[in-house]
């Protein structure tokens, strides 16, 4: 019996190495993604109007939006797409980004990941309007 004991420890330590090891692999590989995504600030001024679509995704993240600008401001953002796990209070961030007519705005506590993927998306799309 003490026997059976020590194999079952001996297997669930290392399972719980096992993946442990793969979550810190794909945050690594998730730092490295977000870290190449391009930050430069976009002109509102410069966007034209109408409505365009932005796409950004590191392994983890997904989202893609739909942003509505009329007279070099952002009237609106839609999260068409976020595949997140637990980053879904991320989506909250699209209506400090209206109110300030920027995209640069704080990203959430708890949701970085998807903060920064969300903003790349809408930053793909403002640049569409250039």
């Amino acid at each position: 019996m003490k026997r059976i004991v020590k194999v079952v420890i001996f297997v669930l330590a290392g399972l719980t190495l096992l993946v442990v090891s793969v979550v810190a692999v794909l945050m690594i590989r998730m730092n490295g993604q977000v870290d190449d995504f391009d930050t430069t600030p976009v002109d509102m001024t410069k966007v034209a109007d109408g409505i365009f679509e932005g796409h950004s995704e590191t392994d983890l993240v997904k989202a893609d939006v739909r942003v509505t600008v009329s007279n070099g401001e952002i009237k609106d953002i839609e999260i068409v797409r976020h595949m997140c796990g637990k980053g879904k209070p991320a989506e909250a961030m699209t209506e400090s980004m209206i109110r300030n007519n920027d995209v640069e705005v704080d990203a959430v506590s708890g949701a970085t990941y998807s903060s920064k993927v969300i903003k790349d998306a809408v930053r793909n799309a403002l640049r569409k309007g250039l």
